[in-house]
């Protein structure tokens, strides 16, 4: 990270100088306005955003795609004619439209005056103007419409059972063999050019092009490869490209020729293709998935979900960039930019625990049961040979020395892999302390530390033995031994700080401490991040924390982590900071947290990215020392629980586009009402719903809306991602309703969508009906004022009993909450709240009694073990046992069990020393072994067993019942580690 200092943080700002921001403004203004980019070329097909839709349609096979004037994308199926705005999928079928006689549509063409036209297989042509459809009359005989375009002139061309259709000024044509086409056959694809002329294919025939009156035929003496053609596209160039059942080519100099870089197609049935507006070449060959030509590669993808086996119909570039691919049979697929991009590869798994760029260049990826993996390509290749020989594939962590070597974590131990490929394995009979290692660290002395489940230990090299003899000593941190440490730091004055899954610790000559800070317990340290001035900053189990001199600043709700694991941080020196959390990944501004800091603001928000900014999977692992990284090239590597997720902030795509807003549907008392036509409503209007869109489709969920009704709502409401409003028992009065929206990227539409509508009253509610009424009322109040009086007294007296009767009710009913509230819901004894509440106020008690106070804590021995053989709801069953018998031994009123937290108990004994504890426990022991509940894959016992970790104390004012439970839980861990099934007194307190 960069320089923590206020001139630091304050050269992280971005700053526009002079007339610079208006000139940046202007651009993003037309950008806003014009269509944006392509897809990114410089990612491989499976890093787009692909979403499948198949069950929202009425049919899966889609001929056709188009994007309508308002921004909706229109699709052609075999079951009807589909609209879509962004969340449901709308059939229009002649149940909806009785004009439209068939469901067959086989086209769909939005011309540039915004006429949407649709062709039908068996009923000819239709347009649709506003919100209605209409029959066009075309020329006898003409019954399936297939392909519509419209060329230059503004004439539409139709390629239609009886052949191709022009209709212009002059009226609509039938063309045929006397305008020079070939005899009338199936025309599979028509599409206009920019130079005025149309181009044809026709199945048998070729290609067909026209301009200006003139006719020309293409066929295989012209270059195709073959006859049989089934698919046209122009690209951004305005290159013709025609695919064949041969493969495609492109029409250059007069001819067809094929694309020397596509020659992996050659053969290959083309059904469809496309040229998008960055002037890349998309490609559906049979068998192959979907292909791309970019000016940097070729490239296939045949693993799409959805798309395997398939043939692609249709494709359709829509204003963002999005493209859109119809299916014979499994609907339509979108493919979208994302925020991020996630790699992975063909592995047993693509769960990535661990980053690391060796000074080679070499990013490895550390797997959570494929081992390691190297980033070649754009996918995760497993590193086969040297997976052969480490001593687990479930890695943890990833480092490298000075001479060279790879180190690896894994859950069996560490792994140094020599630049020649040969592999040490340390394991605990080397002397590691415990076996599944969660961070590595170079040491200053030549040395490495591991970081372990138990412990913290050096492997240092012996100079004087060979190192293919096993010249290596480890050495085991003595005061760190039984510790569950996770990350590690040597900073340069040589302290090596230890984060650990209950708190802070540092070694310093010999010695391990709390680094001068109280050790920050029950939170744990998952990863350090030095900065140059000396600042510390921690990723912690409740979000971050920094470290500067001896002070511990905590950045947790107040900068937008509410209880959120941290895992990594990593700075991208464009003035911010990214995390990986259980929440996602989060970006934050330097700027932000200056500001906070100074107290200018008293919150911030990080910026969260999840699944709808590319990631497959919103978790981030951690818990380790390396599970994200950044290369030299600037990116960052963050891995989650399906694949690496990369994130580039120097080609971040951004959608300008604003998002056109439409209000689609009027509701009146569930009646639908046109909203162009509302005008007049009512009277007795009780309910009047608007269901409005914004056609952003990169990532639809993260469109945000705010409406409002003028005169009405004080302010705008902000409706997030719903797209309906509802507005009951509106009084009468004119109306305008109002909607806005932004796209994904928070770039609104403040001109949005707007209807105006009035609700009329009824007669009695007219001004001179409500004076007549008002002024009956003031008689009618003024006569039975004098009964209302003295009957106010009689009431009185009821209403005092009925509140006293209620106050009583009320006080048992709170009562019985609170009870219930302390208790754990499985296993009916009390809740981990109720168990702390318990313990301040005995520490407290016996602080001033000077008596004895005790605590247990009791942990099931191998439960995890037993969940994964007998199931999570047998281990439910064996929970509430287990908390049964520990009830059973206790003193009613006296002493206190509780359920602390999944498979472990707390127990509060008043007035009781560490002897009187002991025995306690000991009948704990008894009492859990006589449930004599099976248990066949421990290692303690064929039953349920329990350890218990026992810490006795006379509470003091320097005291805290956090010490008492810390020693209490040392206990316990001392117990587990000296066989479990057993009962360990805590050490009393120094002093």
């Amino acid at each position: 990270m960069k320089a923590g200092s206020q001139g630091a943080i304050g050269l992280r700002t971005n700053r526009c100088i002079g007339g610079w921001c208006s000139l940046v403004l202007v651009l993003c203004g037309l950008l806003a306005i014009t269509p944006a980019r392509a897809l990114d070329p410089d990612r491989a097909i499976g890093q787009l955003t692909h979403v499948w839709y198949e069950n929202q349609l009425p049919q899966g096979t889609v001929l056709s795609i188009a994007q309508g004037k308002g921004g909706s994308i229109w699709l052609a199926t075999y079951g009807g004619l589909v609209h879509y705005s962004g969340a449901e999928f709308d059939t229009i079928d002649p149940r909806v439209a009785p004009v439209l006689k068939s469901t067959a549509i086989t086209a769909v063409y939005a011309d540039r005056e915004g006429t949407l036209w649709v062709g039908t297989l068996n009923d000819g042509l239709y347009r649709r103007r506003g919100r209605e459809l209409e029959p066009v009359a075309l020329p006898a005989n003409i019954k399936g419409v297939f392909g519509i375009a419209q060329s230059r002139s503004g004439a539409l061309w139709l390629t239609t059972n009886a052949g191709v259709v022009r209709m212009g000024a002059k009226g609509t044509r039938l063309l045929g063999e006397e305008s020079g086409f070939p005899p009338r056959g199936f025309y599979h694809a028509i599409v206009a050019d920019p130079a005025g002329g149309v181009w044809i294919v026709a199945d048998d025939y070729g290609v067909v092009h026209w301009l200006d009156g003139h006719v020309e035929t293409f066929d295989t003496r012209r270059g195709l490869p073959t006859n049989a053609v089934h698919s046209l596209a122009i690209d951004h160039a305005g290159t013709v490209w025609v695919g064949t059942q041969a493969g495609p080519v492109r029409y250059r100099d007069g001819h067809f020729e094929r694309d020397p870089r596509l020659a992996a197609l050659e053969g290959k049935n083309i059904y469809s293709l496309y040229g998008d507006r960055d002037g890349n070449m998309w490609f559906a060959p049979l068998g192959m998935g979907i292909c791309r030509l970019t000016a940097a590669r070729f490239d296939c993808d045949n693993t799409l979900a959805g798309m395997v086996g398939e043939t692609v119909r249709s494709m359709f570039e829509d204003r963002e960039g999005n493209l859109w691919m119809g299916t014979t049979s499994s609907g339509i697929h979108r493919f979208s930019d994302s925020k991020l991009v996630t790699a992975t590869g063909k592995m047993d798994s693509n769960a990535v625990r661990a980053v690391y760029q060796d000074p080679a260049g070499t990013l490895w990826i550390g797997t959570d049961g494929a081992g390691l993996a190297r980033y070649e390509n754009q996918v995760l290749v497993p590193a086969t040979a040297i997976n052969a020989k480490l001593s687990s594939r479930l890695l943890r962590a990833i480092v490298s020395d000075p001479p060279g070597n790879l180190w690896v974590g894994s859950i069996n131990g560490v792994s140094r892999i020599a630049p020649d490929g040969t592999v040490r394995n340390f394991g605990i009979g080397d002397g590691l302390p415990g076996t599944i290692v969660f961070a590595l660290a170079p040491g200053r002395d030549g040395g490495m530390w591991v970081a372990t489940l138990q412990g913290v230990a050096k492997i240092m090299p012996d100079r004087t033995v060979p190192e293919k003899i096993g010249g290596d000593k480890v050495s085991v941190v003595r005061d760190t031994q039984g510790d569950d440490a996770r990350a590690l730091c040597e900073d340069p004055a040589g302290r090596l700080w230890i984060g650990e899954r209950s708190g802070l610790r540092c070694l310093h000559d010999g010695v391990v401490d709390r680094c001068g800070t109280d050790g920050l317990p029950g939170i744990s340290v998952f990863a350090f991040h030095p900065e140059p001035d000396g600042d510390l900053w921690l990723a912690t189990s409740v979000g971050l924390m920094r470290i500067r001199g001896q002070k511990v600043q905590a950045f947790t709700e107040r900068a937008g982590f509410y209880g959120d694991a941290v895992f990594a941080m990593l700075d991208d020196d464009t003035g911010h900071f990214w995390v990986s959390s259980n929440r996602g990944i989060a970006r934050l501004a330097w700027a932000d947290i200056d500001a906070l800091e100074r107290g200018a603001v008293k919150q911030i928000e990080p910026r969260w990215y999840g699944k709808n900014d590319g990631m497959l999977s919103q978790q981030a692992n951690g818990a380790s020392q390396t599970p994200a990284w950044r290369t030299r090239d600037g990116r960052m590597w963050f891995g989650t629980a399906n694949g690496v997720v990369i994130v580039d902030p120097k080609h971040e795509r951004v959608n300008l586009l604003r998002p056109q807003v439409a209000i689609e549907r009027v509701l009146v008392d569930g009646k639908d009402v046109v909203p162009e036509h509302i005008g007049r409503i009512g009277p007795d209007v009780e309910r009047v719903e608007l269901h409005y869109a914004a056609m952003s489709y990169v990532a639809p969920v993260a469109v945000q809306y705010r409406y409002r009704i003028d005169g009405f709502d004080r302010g705008w409401i902000d409706a997030g991602n719903s797209r309906v409003a509802y507005y009951t028992n509106l009084p009468p009065g004119g109306y305008v309703f109002r909607v806005v929206a932004s796209n994904n990227d928070g770039v609104w539409n403040t001109h949005g969508a707007s209807v105006a509508f009035t609700i009329v009253p009824h007669w009695y509610a007219t001004w001179w009906f409500r004076t007549l009424g008002a002024l009956i009322v003031i008689g009618l109040l003024a006569a039975i004022y004098r009964l209302r009086v003295w009957r106010l007294h009689e009431r009185e007296r009821e209403l005092t009993r009925e509140v006293a009767q209620h106050t009583e009710a009320l006080r048992n009913a709170n009562a019985e909450l609170k009870r219930i509230a302390a208790l754990d819901g499985l296993t009916r004894i009390a809740n981990r709240g109720a168990f702390d509440r318990r313990l301040r106020e005995a520490f407290d008690e016996h602080a001033a009694g000077g008596a004895p106070l005790a605590v247990l804590m009791c942990d099931v021995d191998a439960f995890k073990d037993y969940n994964d053989t007998y199931g999570h709801i047998a281990g439910d069953v064996a929970l509430t046992a287990v908390a049964g018998a520990l009830a059973k031994t206790l003193r009613p009123g006296a002493d206190l069990a509780a359920r602390y937290g999944g498979e472990e108990f707390a127990v509060l004994l008043g007035r009781c020393d560490a002897g009187e504890a002991a025995a306690v426990a000991q009948h704990m022991l008894e009492a859990v072994r006589a449930l004599a509940i099976e248990h066949r894959c421990s290692d303690v016992a064929a039953h349920v067993t329990i350890s218990v970790g026992i810490a006795a104390v006379v509470p003091t004012a320097a005291a805290s019942p956090e010490q008492l439970l810390r020693r209490a839980d040392e206990a316990l861990y001392c117990a587990k580690a000296e066989g479990r099934d057993r009962i360990v007194v805590g050490a009393e307190p120094a002093g």
